[in-house]
């Protein structure tokens, strides 16, 4: 065997396994609980005020198997309702609430005129929801599609198909092809491409970019389309309970259009002749198993909560502790319910499992799923001890043993000098061993005929022989009851997820001693510190800017500028030795401009450096810049042009 080959099988094995690891059935159903709210969803719409509101209250009903109590008076509103106004989609409502209620009287019905304005929308090249609306409103009415448009149809469709292949378009074209009858062949090779554009959420869910209405119409379309060419439609069990899962997690749509179509959805993939989704779920109080309540309970039903058609045996194929993999058991049968023969028990405490988390793998025919289950137990206190030691721990404590959850007679004293001691042992009460506990706490808190009450919760450590010991140095936690002297109560707070029986035990009232004075060599620093308050105001916030830098004398600043001035007192001196003929300057406008601007700038700096900023300069400085620059272009010309006259 080469190398392709190998990897191939390799990848082949590992795929295959990881298939065999998914859920096969679903964890839910259509309960008594979703229909009752949905009912209450549908119910205005039987207030005969729109025609899309009548129609998602009729089909909603008929969903749910709910008697519709006002049928004459609906065939009045939609006998009122048809004219010649009502859009393609409104006589589509009107056609398939008619059909619906199946007692309206079709003589008081135009249905010549609504059914010339449909062959008219079939005649034309519309939208392909126009089609979808008048075709399914003729079929409603009873009306036959002639042999030539059903030609004409053929051809948009395929020609639509080609053009625009998104899932709403698509699920148009399988409702109207179902329709079409066994001609509307050509778009069942098209769900494949539907499929393939549906998106995965954790592995749990397939669903269509759209939401709820997309994924609904795209799926009835599908398989009402399957179900007229009689056809298994090209979805694996997987993908159908992941599309089933996704319409039960939307059960608590809040509009009737939502509500209709996830009925639609639920119904027509409980009931589809091809694969039909079984549901293994934990029933009620079925999650959580004590001695007291040993049974796990699972129903075995279809989406609407219905018994399966066939005899089925329920087995626990393995049930595993989550956190150590201990297995407590393997090829269990599950035993029917007499009465009720979607309900299935087990006693699952007949292992005497620990207690904890476990998940059942369980088989129903040929579906597979995984349950999570809590065994509970409950906790007894074995032995508790309470006394005083001295701090330094030269002696033995003094304890004294409290009988269960009696309150211990009399008061320990306490003084600083001393820590309060407790120690106590937990048992589980079914199997007599002992066992830890996520908490175990001992709170002390003071009496309430103190005005300012005061409580501190600690907690208890265990040791290796599941032995919880309570040590409180009563000095060092004198700053955490504010050295405030005094008695107070003593309780133990012991609690579980997997305990069924948390307590909280009043132990005995002590009376503690604390320093008066706080010193070093008498209180240490304590472990626990107080939270401070956070919703105290805090102290005002000043912004402190940074203080100048000293000036320099006066002496080094007149020196300075006097060097910094030097340079024009140096040209003064050169334009003298030069001989500068001042005569020969040309009184000229761009001239007087020119040296006016070179000035300006010159002062422009100065002015920068004893108060301007930097971004004002360069706006000033943009302007004269501007200004001598074009006039000192037009100098320069007029010079060069009077040196050429002259020459």
């Amino acid at each position: 065997m080469n190398l392709k080959w190998y990897l191939l099988f390799i990848s082949t094995l590992i795929s295959s396994s990881v298939t065999l690891n998914v859920s096969s059935s679903t964890s839910s159903y259509l309960m008594l609980d979703d229909k009752i709210r949905i009912k209450e969803i549908l119910a205005p719409g039987l207030e005969l005020r729109e025609l899309s509101e009548v129609y998602y209250a009729v089909s909603g009903y008929k969903h749910i198997k709910e008697t519709i109590s006002k049928v004459a008076e609906i065939c009045e509103f939609l006998i009122k309702s048809s004219n010649d106004s009502l859009t393609t989609e409104q006589i589509y409502y009107l056609a398939c609430t008619w059909k619906l209620l199946e007692r309206c009287q079709p003589k008081s019905l135009p249905l010549s005129s609504l059914t010339k304005t449909l062959t008219a929308v079939l005649e034309q090249e519309n939208s392909v929801s126009e089609l979808y609306y008048a075709i399914n409103s003729l079929v409603s009415f009873g009306q036959k599609i002639s042999d030539a448009i059903v030609a004409k149809l053929l051809r948009i469709l395929q020609t639509r198909l080609k053009k625009d292949d998104s899932p709403l378009n698509l699920g148009y074209i399988f409702h109207i092809a179902a329709r079409l009858g066994s001609v509307g062949n050509f778009a069942f090779n098209y769900i494949e491409d539907a499929i393939v554009q549906a998106d995965e959420v954790d592995d749990k869910f397939l669903q269509f970019e759209g939401g709820l209405s997309i994924t609904s119409h795209l799926v009835n379309g599908i398989f009402k389309l399957s179900s007229i060419l009689k056809r298994k439609p090209p979805l694996t069990s997987h993908q159908i309970v992941k599309l089933v899962n996704y319409f039960l997690s939307r059960r608590t749509v809040q509009t009737p259009k939502g509500a209709v179509n996830f009925l639609s959805s639920i119904n027509i993939l409980a009931t589809n002749e091809f694969e039909k989704p079984v549901c293994i779920a934990l029933f009620e109080d079925g999650t959580v198993v004590s001695i007291k309540q040993p049974l796990v309970r699972v129903k075995v039903c279809d989406l609407l909560g219905n018994s399966l058609s066939s005899i089925i045996n329920v087995v626990a194929n393995t049930a595993t502790k989550i956190g150590d993999d201990t297995v407590v058991i393997n090829k269990k049968t599950f035993q029917s319910t007499p009465n009720d023969k979607t309900l299935f028990t087990l006693n699952f405490m007949d292992t005497l499992p620990e207690p904890g988390f476990y998940k059942i793998v369980l088989s129903a025919a040929s579906v597979v799923n995984t349950v999570s289950i809590k065994v509970l137990t409950e906790v007894k206190v074995d032995y508790l001890e309470i006394g005083t030691a001295d701090a330094d721990q030269t002696t033995q404590p003094k304890l004294v043993n409290v009988v269960n959850y009696k309150k211990l007679n009399g008061k320990i004293e306490a003084d600083f000098q001393q820590k309060l001691v407790i120690r106590f042992l937990l048992k589980d009460a079914l199997k007599n061993k002992p066992i830890k506990v996520h908490q175990a706490f001992v709170r002390l808190s003071s009496l309430p005929l103190k005005k300012k009450n005061r409580e501190i919760i600690f907690v208890a450590e265990v040791d290796a022989s599941y032995v919880y010991k309570f040590d409180m140095p009563v000095g060092t936690a004198a700053k955490n009851f504010d050295y405030q002297s005094g008695v107070y109560s003593i309780e133990l707070i012991v609690g579980d997820a997997v305990v069924s029986n948390s307590f909280q035990w009043n132990l005995a009232a002590v009376n503690l001693k604390f320093p008066e004075l706080i010193s070093s060599e008498v209180v240490e620093k304590s472990t626990y510190k107080r939270e401070p308050d956070i919703y105290l105001p805090k102290p005002e916030i000043k912004h402190m800017f940074r203080e100048p830098e000293k000036r320099p004398p006066a002496f080094v600043s007149n020196l300075f500028t006097a060097l910094c001035l030097s340079p024009i007192l140096l040209l003064i001196i050169l334009w003298a030795k030069l001989e500068v003929n001042i005569s020969n300057f040309p009184f000229s406008l761009n001239a007087i401009v020119f040296h006016l601007g070179l000035g300006s700038i010159f002062v422009l700096f100065g002015v920068f450096w004893l108060k301007l900023n930097m971004f004002t300069t360069l706006r000033y400085l943009f302007g004269l810049g501007l200004i001598t620059l074009l006039s000192g272009n037009k100098l320069l010309s007029q010079i060069a042009h009077n040196r050429k006259t002259s020459g």
